[in-house]
C-alpha cells in the first residue's frame, strides 16, 4: 500500500518549497518557455496555413485546365458527329446502338 500523507494545513504547500526569488525566477523561464512555444507553434501554423493555400490554388488552377480540355473535347466530338452525319446523310447513327455494340463486343472479348 503506498503510504499517504496528512493534508497539508492551510496555506501550506505539502512540498517543500524553496525561497520565494527562486520559486519566481522558475515562472519566469517557465513564462518564457511558454512564450517560445506558443511563438514556434504560430509560426508553424502560419506556414502550414500558406502551403496549404498555395496548394489549394495550385488544384483548383489544374481542375480548372482539365475542365476546359473536357469541354474543348466535347465541343470536337460535337463537331465530328456533326460532320459525319453530313457526310452519311441515309444511315442515322443512334448512340445507344453504339454503346450496345461496344458493351456487347466488349463481353464477348476473352
Amino acid at each position: 500500500m503506498i503510504p499517504r500523507r496528512a493534508p497539508a494545513a492551510a496555506g501550506r504547500s505539502p512540498f517543500p518549497t524553496a525561497h520565494p526569488a527562486a520559486e519566481e525566477e522558475e515562472e519566469a523561464t517557465l513564462a518564457i518557455s511558454d512564450q517560445r512555444i506558443l511563438y514556434l507553434v504560430n509560426i508553424f501554423i502560419g506556414n502550414t496555413a500558406r502551403f496549404l493555400n498555395s496548394f489549394a490554388s495550385l488544384c483548383q488552377d489544374k481542375l480548372a485546365d482539365v475542365h476546359r480540355r473536357i469541354l474543348r473535347l466535347d465541343a470536337n466530338l460535337t463537331l465530328l458527329e456533326a460532320q459525319l452525319q453530313s457526310t452519311c446523310p441515309d444511315q442515322e447513327f443512334k448512340k445507344e446502338a453504339s454503346l450496345e455494340a461496344t458493351t456487347s463486343s466488349s463481353e464477348t472479348i476473352p
